[in-house]
């Protein structure tokens, strides 16, 4: 996508979704984390975001490697994981071009996602990660949460804690939904465990990775990837057998040990 073309489009959806929330800040931030106005349709240059600098409409936030921020505003927690760029129209509007982000609330809201193509509406509480991928649309991951995600031709949906929903398309829709291991989520999850804050949810999520495994006891064999269309969906096997590849399994701990403990 062009930088013009960019803009262009960034400009009409702030227009069609802004609203009267409070604008968030950078409360937390590790590595490097660029922000370039999108006011000036002319030019593309970007500049390093600042601890409590405000992040308007306006502003495009871009993580390098190893960057990330954190926004703590109204109660409502928004994390923006590495390579990843993305807009806040509000505390409870996120627009994400690319990359992941996470939102956690422990109050009922009502918050509206939006990648390229695609876009939901959430209501309710909980602990979400939210990535985009290649075909435009996102997934949507509650690890805990409690209420329903709604799109303009899909209607309205149940959210359930572990169960990865895609969201595709212009008018949008749901894709196939997917359980996941809620646990091996978190451990390899950046958004989750590379920050300095505890998360308000975390009691919660613990709980909802103890009914997972209660549950389903580990049936788990595969590891969600990207999509890069809306008919693909890339998807890898682990386990003691990876088609010819032979793979190590390790034990498997208790509960309280693999949430608590060391990898």
């Amino acid at each position: 996508m062009n930088y013009k073309r960019f803009i262009l489009f960034a400009a009409t959806f702030g227009a069609a979704f802004f609203l009267s929330a409070e604008i968030p800040s950078v409360t937390y931030k590790s590595g490097r984390v660029d922000g370039v106005d999108l006011s000036f349709e002319d030019k593309f240059e970007p500049e390093i975001l600042d601890l409590n600098q405000s992040m308007p409409p306006h502003l495009l936030v871009a993580t390098g490697i190893g960057g990330r921020i954190e926004s703590i505003v109204d109660d409502k927690y928004w994390r923006l994981g590495s390579n990843s760029m993305a807009r806040w129209y509000s505390s409870k509007t996120l627009w994400l071009h690319s990359g992941s982000a996470l939102f956690c609330s422990t109050e009922n809201d009502t918050i509206h996602l939006s990648t390229t193509e695609s876009n939901a509406t959430f209501s309710g509480t909980g602990t979400i990660i939210i990535e985009a991928t290649k075909n435009g649309g996102f997934k949507f991951i509650p690890l805990e949460a409690k209420g329903t995600i709604s799109t303009e031709k899909g209607g309205s949906k149940k959210v359930v804690g572990g169960r990865m929903l895609l969201i595709l398309g212009n008018p949008s829709f749901f894709g196939d939904a997917f359980d996941i291991d809620i646990m091996l989520l978190i451990k390899s999850s950046r958004l989750v465990n590379s920050y300095p804050t505890i998360l308000p949810t975390f009691k919660k999520i613990g709980l909802a990775i103890y009914i997972q495994e209660l549950k389903l006891r580990g049936k788990y064999d595969a590891l969600i990837g990207d999509a890069t269309t809306e008919e693909n969906l890339q998807m890898w096997k682990f386990g003691n057998n990876v088609g010819n590849k032979e793979v190590e399994a390790s034990p498997k701990k208790g509960f309280f040990g693999r949430f608590f403990g060391d990898n």
